[in-house]
């Protein structure tokens, strides 16, 4: 699947990545063409087929999908058809604004637009992800040291995107301070120990303990036991 890039043409041009900004708005349109193509010839006038949704995400990915559909939504402001709670969920994409969107956006009826909007949801929350409900709510700024992390499901490629690779324990690195001006947080994922690196903001925050997993309270105890005789990586 072809990476989606979710940042303004300005920001591109600003990093030398122009090329991958072109790439993503072409794989866009595509997607764009290839579900407004499915719905004219899988609607039947009444009930909306999920494999509409099923064969986009199959061909490009959740993100894209979901991309081109809130896009499409923003697209149609004031467009009463569009439920709030669907339009909710849009703004949280953070599209950045561009006279090219509007060459992403669906053709096909509005009604339908909230139909397919619905149905990425609730497939995409099928995967049982973690997410901002799961974590210690503190109005404080938080110390990552020792902690256990969720990182943010789109910090992780598609491919992996299960609870499990979501949870992270934090061990050393100026990004676990919520004061210094380094970003990167070192550690290891949970699941298998393997250690990697992420930046402050690639977590949604430390995870309530009333949500941690069986397996994982008792592979946090071993991690926590084992890491002293291990080697850390550097900051």
């Amino acid at each position: 699947m072809e990476h989606l890039y979710r940042y303004s043409l300005r920001e591109a041009k600003s990093t030398d990545r122009v090329q991958l900004w072109k790439d993503s708005l072409r794989e866009n349109i595509r997607c764009r063409d290839f579900l407004d193509k499915i719905v004219a010839e899988k609607f039947g006038g009444y009930n909306l087929p999920s494999e509409c949704i099923q064969q986009t995400v199959k061909e490009f990915g959740y993100d894209r999908t979901m991309w081109v559909i809130s896009n499409t939504i923003e697209q149609r402001s004031g467009d009463g058809r569009i439920c709030r709670d669907n339009r909710t969920w849009a703004k949280s994409f953070n599209i950045p604004k561009s006279e090219r969107n509007s060459e992403f956006a669906l053709k096909c009826h509005s009604c339908l637009v909230d139909g397919l909007a619905g149905q990425v949801q609730k497939m995409y929350s099928e995967l049982g992800l973690f997410s901002g409900k799961h974590i210690v709510q503190s109005d404080e700024p938080q110390d990552y040291t020792g902690k256990l992390l969720i990182l943010r499901d789109t910090s992780l490629r598609e491919e992996y995107r299960t609870p499990e690779n979501q949870l992270f324990l934090a061990e050393n690195g100026f990004g676990c301070s919520p004061t210094a001006s380094g970003r990167k947080v070192f550690g290891r994922f949970l699941s298998d120990g393997e250690q990697a690196q992420f930046n402050r903001t690639d977590f949604l925050g430390i995870i309530d303990e009333q949500y941690i997993p069986e397996w994982a309270a008792q592979k946090l105890s071993e991690l926590t036991e084992k890491q002293h005789h291990e080697p850390q990586l550097n900051m």
